[in-house]
Order: C-alpha cells, then structure tokens, then sequence
C-alpha cells in the first residue's frame, strides 16, 4: 500500500480524478427537466430502494468489532472513513492549499488480469503461450456525507447530479448495480495534452444511519460491463470494506464529512512544487 498527498490540481495521472468536492454542484444546478425514465424503468428503480445492500458493507463503525489495522486487514483512519487497503493499491489525498484540509481521498488499484479469451479472467497460471497478464488500473473516489435518520437522500439526489452532467455537455443513465441505483456518467474533459475527450465514470452509493457513502469509479471498472470481472470485483471489495465514522454532530444533509490526515503511516514527499503525483 503506497500513501501519496498532494495539492489539489488538475490531474496528471492516466486516471483521471474527480472535480467536484462534495455535493455543492448541486446547488447550481439549474431547474431544467433531465431526460426522466420510462414508467417501467422508474418503477424498477424504485423497487431497488426497498432492499439492503448494506449486508457485506460498507459498515457503520457501530457494526464492527474493531478498527485496529493488523497485517492480514491494514486500515487508514481518516476520520469519517476508515479505508482497508487491498492488494495493490495506492491511496491519494488532495489537500487545498488555502486550509490545508483533505478535500479527496482516492484509492487507485491496478489488477492483474489473464488475456487471451474473451473476457478478463482473475491471474492464474496461463493456459498457454498467448495468455498473458495485463494491469489495469481502476480508481475509487471516497466521500461521506451527513444525511437524514429516514435516509432517502441518494433518491433526492442522483436526479440533480444526473442533470448537471447534461449541461455541462455529456450524459448520464441510472441502472441497477452492487448498492441498488447506481449512476453512469460521461463528462467532457480536457487532457493534460490539451486534448477533449469524455471522462467516464460509475457512481456507488451506500446509506447508513444518518449517512452517505459515495464512491465514484474512474478508470478500466467505470467501463467494465461484466459485473463479475475481476476489476470491478476488486473496486467494490475495496468500497464494501470502507468504515464510517458519522460522529454527534448536527450536520445538515448532503454535508460532507470531514476527512482527516492518517497518524503512524509513512507517506512518500511531493515530487516537486509543482508536481501531482503520478
């Protein structure tokens, strides 16, 4: 498990990372109608918010017997989430320079995985000459957020996420996924070349009591359409495994929880003033 910080600016890495801090996008979003499912799809969407999805994770910190890190489980207290670092992966925190507060906490795995058939398939011994390992990488962007004791808070706002994708000029789909509602988007993005291009991404998220997990997949398992691939079961292995610590605090919904600096974890220095790493 690396750990890497570093100021928060455009990304340079092959991942792209998420502009968006929070949930304040939402306020500005505009009060046009985004395009609405059919009466059916609604329907099975709102069938998906009866169930729980919650019973492999992500976990309340009330539901565990403890947050200790041992070798076999190594755990990175951030304070509103505490995050189990699987087989590799790498953890980046942003942190604005004005405050010095950590404004994202991203996972980055990269998963071996056989080729030479048709489908991914985990690392095993090759079958022969022309299966070979390839890495893929993959990306989950963690936030927490204060919501309401009667939850419901995902359901009020994917529409409003979903409609500022679409006026800033891409797209965004709801179908069902590993935490019942999930949301699909393509957002326009300009490289670090200055090339346009459309930056896809999946968004997971969990309620617990009088929380919110959003996790944002970025990278090869934002595109992954097989639900059992090996890429998309390590990032969700990753997301089931994150602890939230909600606190006592009064906290209108939609706040987001704050994320605090690990204690006891070596952490590699920028490479430079003016370097993210890679």
């Amino acid at each position: 498990m690396i750990f890497k910080r570093g100021r928060k600016r455009e990304s340079e890495s092959p991942v792209e990372e998420s502009s968006d801090d929070g949930f304040d996008e939402l306020a500005e979003a505009s009060d046009d109608e985004a395009d609405s499912p059919s009466e059916d799809e609604a329907a099975e969407l709102a069938a998906l918010e009866d169930i729980d999805w919650r019973s492999d994770g992500p976990y309340d910190i009330t539901e565990v017997e403890s947050i200790e890190s041992t070798e076999e489980s190594p755990k990175i207290d951030l304070g509103s989430v505490i995050v189990t670092a699987v087989p590799g992966s790498e953890l980046r925190l942003q942190v604005a320079e004005e405050t010095g507060e950590i404004v994202s906490a991203m996972l980055v795995i990269e998963t071996q995985v056989n080729e030479g058939s048709d489908k991914l398939s985990p690392v095993e011994a090759p079958a022969n000459a022309n299966q070979k390992p390839q890495a893929y990488s993959s990306a989950l962007e963690l936030g927490a957020y204060a919501a309401p004791r009667s939850g419901g808070l995902w359901a009020e706002l994917r529409d409003e996420i979903s409609r500022s994708a679409t006026e800033a000029g891409g797209t965004a789909s709801l179908g069902e996924g590993p935490f019942g509602v999930e949301l699909r988007r393509l957002i326009p993005v300009t490289t670090p070349d200055g090339e346009e291009g459309y930056q896809p991404s999946r968004m997971w998220v969990a309620e617990g009591p009088r929380w919110l997990l959003r996790g944002i997949v970025y990278g090869q398992a934002a595109i992954e359409e097989d639900a059992d691939s090996p890429v998309v079961a390590d990032v969700l292995s990753a997301f089931r495994q994150v602890i939230v610590r909600r606190g006592d605090e009064a906290m209108a919904p939609g706040d987001l929880l704050p994320l605090t600096m690990p204690t006891n974890l070596s952490q590699e220095p920028p490479e430079g003033p003016d370097t993210e790493p890679a």
